[in-house]
Formats: C-alpha cells, structure tokens, sequence
C-alpha cells in the first residue's frame, strides 16, 4: 500500500510539475522534500506556490516570509470587496475544474511564513486529481499575480 501512495504521490507531482513548466508563468519549477514548488515570477521578494499532500489531501498554496506582501494582498481584497475563495473559484472553473469549490485558509506558520491555502476537491484517489491539482495551481497564480504587491513595479 505504502508503494501504491508512493506511486500516486510521484505520478501526481511529475505530472504538477511538467504541467507548470508549459504554462511558463513561474520563474522555476521543481518537485522538492514537500510537494512541488513553483517559484512566482515577478515579486521583488521570494513568493512559492506549492502543491503538496497533507493526510491525504492535496493542498494548493501561495508562500511568502514578506509580512508586507501577505498585507498587500489582504489590503487589495478589503479594497475590492472581493472574496478570495470566490475569485479562486471563479478562475479554477474557467479553466476546466467545473465542479471546484474552494475555501482558503490564510495564516501565519510557526516558521513566519505568510500562507494562503486551499484543499483541492478531488480526492487525491481520483483519476482526475492530477489535473485538477494543476488547474488549481495554475489558478492560484493567475488571482495572486493581480494582488497585492506581486509584481516589483507595483506602487502603493
């Protein structure tokens, strides 16, 4: 069983991971200790995106130790009225997971980094979670790219 996990885990993060690299809109891409990490292409500070299995589930994530940039983001959404799980949502489903439902947790870890969070709908035993996984990661960056101070240019 625990080879069966194993397979399932590689198979899914190859898949993550490859899908990434065709999309072209993160600066790197590679499958680490945790899941796979995609460097976001544009921030004046490092900021990832990760897609990893926690007890069973897969989680999709933005990551960041700039306390500000994790503010900017929250200040943009205050801004706009708009709820995060709804514009993730929205952005998941156009790109092909029709049936998403997204919530989000968003919190700061015992290591002081910034995390925006979400558990992917797809049991991780269905066929479809590998795809599913990346649209999820590929919608991530494409609402996270428009909040906040993401990109260096951005102004205050």
């Amino acid at each position: 069983m625990a080879t069966d996990i194993s397979d399932i885990k590689q198979k899914l993060y190859e898949h993550i991971k490859q899908g990434a690299i065709d999309a072209d809109v993160f600066a790197s891409v590679e499958i680490d200790a945790r899941g796979v990490c995609c460097e976001a292409d544009g921030p004046a500070e490092p900021v990832y995106y990760r897609v990893y299995i926690e007890e069973g589930d897969i989680w999709v994530a933005l990551e960041t130790e700039d306390r500000w940039l994790s503010g900017s983001i929250e200040g943009d959404l205050v801004g706009t009225g708009d709820k995060l799980d709804d514009l993730l949502e929205e952005e998941i489903i156009d790109l092909g997971h029709t049936d998403a439902v997204v919530e989000f947790d968003h919190y700061r870890s015992p290591e002081k980094v910034y995390v925006f969070r979400s558990k992917v709908s797809t049991p991780l035993s269905s066929p479809d979670a590998p795809q599913h996984a990346l649209l999820w990661l590929l919608g991530y960056e494409i609402v996270f790219r428009e909040l906040g101070d993401m990109t260096e240019d951005d102004e205050d």
